[in-house]
């Protein structure tokens, strides 16, 4: 029996094929080995994708557009463009940054389409500071009552709701960083941005959920 080749990669019936494309920094062995089976036509190999990222893609959809039924259809979606795409795959960056991006892309296509929930103007609940540079109102002071209340359902679905009204850029963003736990690197390589420009949207989408969560905390108005 001959050992396999350096650098080779297996698929599932045992045999090797040489990396190519996908002998990429950062593109992870099973990754490699898993697209080059659906550019093959693998029959296990998109059991075998849906099983590795249904769950994540089926959690992002959610994020972003708040509907089971809107969800599971993207979710369908986004799978069959990968299988379909697998040939367009150069390995650049990880396997799973492209499979968001397609999500991201086909959220926001079905929020453009639907516009089913309005967008708040976020610069009305950002803080207002005077040139001395301290805020103009007083800011919403609720640290404690969100102590008390960190593991309270309630609070976890007046973020969710209040987070469908931030508009799509900053939506995406907290989605991904906040809900998803990706790095600024890793959301910054999603979405095609900046780091700085991550960082920036991430805490504008902060500062939005922080003002109107004051709001709900101190007297239960859904402003």
């Amino acid at each position: 029996m001959r050992s396999p080749s350096a650098g080779a990669c297996t698929s599932r019936n045992g045999e090797e094929y040489a990396p190519g494309w996908s002998n990429r920094i950062g593109l992870r062995r099973e990754d490699a080995a898993l697209v080059e089976e659906l550019r093959l036509g693998v029959p296990a190999a998109v059991e075998a994708l849906f099983d590795r990222y249904h769950a994540k893609v089926y959690s992002l959809a959610m994020t972003i557009l708040k509907n089971e039924s809107d969800a599971e259809e993207v979710v369908q979606d986004v799978f069959l463009a990968v299988v379909r795409k697998a040939d367009l795959f150069r390995g650049n960056s990880a396997l799973y940054s492209w499979i968001y991006r397609i999500c991201v892309n086909t959220c926001l296509m079905r929020l453009r389409k639907g516009k089913r929930v309005e967008s708040v103007p976020i610069d009305d609940f950002l803080p207002v500071f005077t040139k001395e540079g301290v805020h103009a109102k007083p800011v919403q002071d609720w640290s404690r009552e969100v102590e008390r209340r960190l593991l309270d359902k309630e609070l976890g679905q007046m973020i969710s709701r209040f987070s469908l009204h931030l508009p799509e850029k900053y939506r995406t963003v907290f989605a991904l960083c906040d809900v998803q736990g990706l790095s600024y690197e890793e959301t910054a390589e999603v979405l095609d941005l900046t780091i700085a420009a991550v960082k920036s949207r991430l805490h504008r989408a902060r500062l939005f959920l922080r003002e109107r969560l004051g709001h709900y905390l101190t007297d239960g108005k859904m402003v």
